[in-house]
C-alpha cells in the first residue's frame, strides 16, 4: 500500500429547503395542489455568501473524504452515543458510509453554486452564467462523483487519487474566484483575473 498523506482541504458551501408533501403553501392549499401553479415553486434568494457555503456545507464534507486517504474508516470505534456524535465519521452513519454520503453531498452542492443572487463574503454577486464558473463547478462535481465511487470500493489507495483529483479541482477555481492579490484582501473574490500567486 502507498503512503496517505492527506491533501488540503478545500471548500465551497451552501444551503437549500425542500419541502414535504404535508406542507401547505402561503395560500392554504396542499403542496401537491400548488406544485401544478408554476408560480408555486418560485426560488427564494440564496441566504448564504459562497464563503458561509464553504465552511457549513464543503468544508466539513471535505474533511470527511479527505480523512479516507490517511485512516481507514472502518477501523473507528463508533461514539457511545452515535445518534448524537459530532463526528459523521463515529456517528450513526459513519465508517465508509459516512465518506460515500459525504462525497455525494459535495457532488449535490455544486447545484448550490449555480443559483443566482449568491454573493461572495465581499458583496460581489456571483456570475452564474459564466462559461468558466460553469466549467469549474461542473468539474467538481465530476470528480466529487468520482470521490464517491471510490469510496465504494473502501480501497485507500482508490482514495488516494480521486481526493488528490477532487482536490485539484476545487483549486483550479480557488485560483481564479478566491484571489487575494494580498493575503487575508477579499475584495477580489468572485472577480475573475489573473491566478493570484500561490501562497
Amino acid at each position: 500500500m502507498r503512503t496517505h498523506s492527506r491533501w488540503p482541504t478545500v471548500a465551497v458551501s451552501f444551503v437549500v429547503g425542500f419541502a414535504s408533501g404535508c406542507v401547505q403553501s402561503p395560500n392554504g392549499e396542499s403542496a401537491e395542489t400548488s406544485a401544478n401553479d408554476p408560480t408555486a415553486n418560485v426560488q427564494s434568494a440564496p441566504l448564504m455568501t459562497v464563503n458561509q457555503l464553504m465552511h457549513a456545507i464543503l468544508f466539513p464534507l471535505g474533511n470527511t473524504v479527505f480523512w479516507a486517504q490517511s485512516e481507514d474508516p472502518a477501523t473507528l470505534a463508533r461514539d457511545p452515543m452515535p445518534s448524537s456524535s459530532p463526528n459523521p465519521l463515529t456517528g450513526l452513519y459513519g465508517g465508509w458510509q459516512a465518506v460515500e454520503n459525504s462525497a455525494l453531498g459535495l457532488a449535490e452542492s455544486a447545484d448550490l453554486l449555480l443559483i443566482a443572487g449568491r454573493t461572495c463574503s465581499n458583496g460581489e454577486v456571483v456570475n452564474v452564467d459564466d462559461a468558466d464558473w460553469i466549467r469549474f463547478v461542473g468539474d467538481y462535481r465530476e470528480k466529487s462523483v468520482a470521490a464517491y465511487e471510490a469510496a465504494l470500493t473502501k480501497n485507500q489507495d482508490a482514495m488516494v487519487d480521486a481526493s488528490g483529483i477532487l482536490s485539484e479541482a476545487c483549486l483550479a477555481c480557488h485560483r481564479v474566484y478566491r484571489r487575494e492579490p494580498t493575503p487575508g484582501d477579499a475584495t477580489q473574490r468572485c472577480i475573475p483575473g489573473p491566478p493570484a500567486a500561490p501562497r
